[in-house]
């Protein structure tokens, strides 16, 4: 009797709330000033309004109040305690007060939590192909717990789907859960129909009209005559879609053409993405000034799934152009062949530079978030318009060098991350066994983690340490090889390449040993597209490891601008130089396109 009056007190306010919404027009630009709960003693306000969709006015964000939203957070609310155990919460009273003079309205909602309902205890009954061990695992309840109804529906789709990854696809699981009103206390059954194990009879592709059905088979997880398991459907499907081939997959079982009630085949639906693919883009970054890349891409070769392209970039600082050829398969394994070859002509601070070169590059995934990368680059420079003191032996440079990348990336976007770890450890071997006049060795570590906060604020951290020495017959390393840092995309209150070692005239002379930490960055959204960040950078370039002094990090604390457009992330910030050296300018202005990190 209990429930039902609560019941029908919450129907009754619901329905009182519901009838003033005919004036709900002349109320749109009201704005919420305050939400207040009374009665709630398990459950914070905290909590409570964090399932509201109604929230209240703040200085970055103005919330006007609809009546209709209100009505189904107050629904919103009922539901959370229920899925909490609390079964015969309801709401009691609602009282919304308005204030004519500011416009602005106060929520107060009275509610009676009633009794937690209990589990008294779990079944599993009709399993005969897992046991109980199996599939308790995916039962997130346990006796003695609250009851929450979420968890229930929970374990019966987990089960479902360790059914469906052995070949049951047509496994039904009834969960049945009978509560004592006088004791609180449920009991939670499992009713298992297990159905047929199927088989898969033929693999059909749809779609694919360039591409050849080899290059869609090698990325499948699965053949004729295995279990139908929807795990391996569904890295199959991402796989494909990893490609960069289509720009839709879906495999889905369907009814057999054999007519066998114990096989199922596998409809691959494609639809391709643009063989030819041309790119505009124009941009402005404080260092380069005004810049343009065009691009022209084959993205699928006589439908064999080899890439080809050409893009030149120009920029105020900066010709150039690249030609890519990538083979995701080489020689019919996973191992993924890049191919670069490049001309550019660069201006850099203290001198300027062209090269000519190319590089392969062979990798491959090694698990769901690691892979490894081999690369051999060849290269040709020549220095000119050298403004550093002393001048370089050599002015003519030539690198052959192999280089070893094993990554670990679980980013949720690489482009605007909100969540994940990036870990990255090269390390460069020059010259040598492999011949060229430069020798050295080099090793990166670089490392990230964001962490989201809350929904619109992300918290996010980057260290990069680099150390290399010159072997062998080689003196000195070359400029255009060693470690530099300040800038829009390191430390932000020092300008570009100004920080570390300075010939007498305050021109860049590069170093041996780096070490970069953006300890600090908060990315706020503000409004739809607009976004703020604070952030602190920390660290230096000293010209050899033994150099390195804990006093010489440099500080460089700041703020900025974000802009999340569809071409991208356009910021702007402004770093404070807190220990400027003499002649640096005390506070920096950047922009430029992308994140920091």
């Amino acid at each position: 009797m209990k429930t039902l009056r609560h019941l029908a007190y919450s129907l009754f306010f619901l329905i009182v709330i519901a009838g003033s919404a005919l004036s709900a027009d002349k109320v749109k630009n009201w704005r919420v000033s305050r939400i207040h709960f009374e009665g709630n003693e398990e459950i914070s306000d905290y909590r409570l309004k964090k399932v509201m969709l109604t929230r209240t006015t703040s200085l970055f964000s103005r919330k006007k109040f609809y009546q209709a939203v209100f009505v189904e957070d107050l629904n919103s609310v009922i539901r959370y305690y229920q899925n909490q155990g609390y079964l015969e919460a309801g709401i009691v009273d609602t009282v919304v007060t308005r204030n004519s003079d500011t416009h602005k309205i106060d929520l107060e909602i009275t509610l009676d939590e009633g009794n937690r309902t209990m589990v008294e205890g779990i079944g599993i009954f009709g399993n005969v192909v897992f046991p109980d061990s199996v599939l308790q695992m995916h039962i997130i309840l346990n006796k003695d717990d609250p009851y929450r109804q979420k968890r229930v529906a929970d374990a019966t789709v987990a089960m479902l789907i360790e059914y469906a990854n052995a070949g049951f696809l047509n496994a039904d699981i009834q969960p049945d859960v009978r509560v004592n009103s006088e004791t609180h206390l449920a009991l939670v059954d499992f009713h298992i129909t297990e159905g047929t194990q199927f088989h898969i009879a033929q693999i059909n592709h749809l779609g694919n009209d360039r591409t050849r059905p080899n290059v869609v088979d090698r990325e499948l997880s699965f053949e004729p005559g295995d279990i139908v398991k929807r795990s391996a459907l569904l890295k199959s499907q991402r796989q494909l879609y990893l490609t960069g081939l289509f720009q839709s997959v879906f495999i889905r079982p369907v009814p057999p053409s054999t007519g066998d009630s114990t096989e199922k085949d596998i409809a691959i639906e494609l639809k391709e993405n643009d063989a030819i693919e041309l790119t505009a883009s124009v941009g402005y970054g404080t260092f380069e000034k005004a810049r343009a890349k065009l691009g022209i891409y084959f993205n699928n070769l006589y439908g064999t799934g080899r890439k080809f392209g050409i893009t030149p970039r120009i920029s105020f600082v900066y010709r150039g152009v690249e030609a890519s050829y990538s083979e995701p398969w080489t020689f019919g394994t996973r191992w993924r062949t890049d191919i670069n070859a490049w001309v550019d002509y660069a201006e850099e601070p203290g001198y300027h530079i062209l090269r000519q070169g190319g590089r392969i590059s062979v990798g491959r995934s090694l698990g769901r978030y690691t892979s490894l990368t081999i690369t051999f680059r060849n290269e040709l420079s020549k220095l000119s318009h050298v403004e550093v003191s002393p001048l370089p032996e050599n002015l003519d440079g030539f690198v052959r060098s192999l280089k070893v990348s094993p990554v670990f990336d679980s980013r949720d976007n690489m482009f605007n991350t909100r969540r994940g770890i990036y870990l990255e450890w090269s390390n460069e071997l020059a010259g040598s066994f492999l011949g060229g006049d430069d020798t050295f060795l080099r090793s990166i570590w670089r490392g990230k983690w964001f962490y989201s906060l809350r929904s619109n604020t992300v918290f996010g951290t980057a260290l990069e340490v680099g150390w290399m020495d010159h072997l062998g017959g080689s003196d000195e390393i070359p400029l255009n090889e060693r470690f530099y840092t300040g800038g829009p995309n390191s430390l932000r209150a020092i300008g570009y390449q100004l920080a570390g070692p300075l010939d007498e005239d305050g021109t860049p002379l590069g170093g041996q040993f780096k070490l970069v930490w953006n300890a600090v960055e908060i990315r706020q959204s503000i409004y739809k597209m607009i976004g703020a960040a604070a952030f602190l950078d920390v660290g230096n370039v000293w010209w050899q490891i033994r150099d390195f002094q804990l006093r010489e990090m440099r500080l460089a604390p700041g703020f900025g601008l974000r802009i999340n457009t569809p071409i991208g992330i356009v910021r702007g910030d402004v770093g404070f130089n807190v220990d400027a050296r003499s002649g640096e300018d005390k506070v920096q202005f950047f922009f430029n396109v992308g994140q920091t990190f």
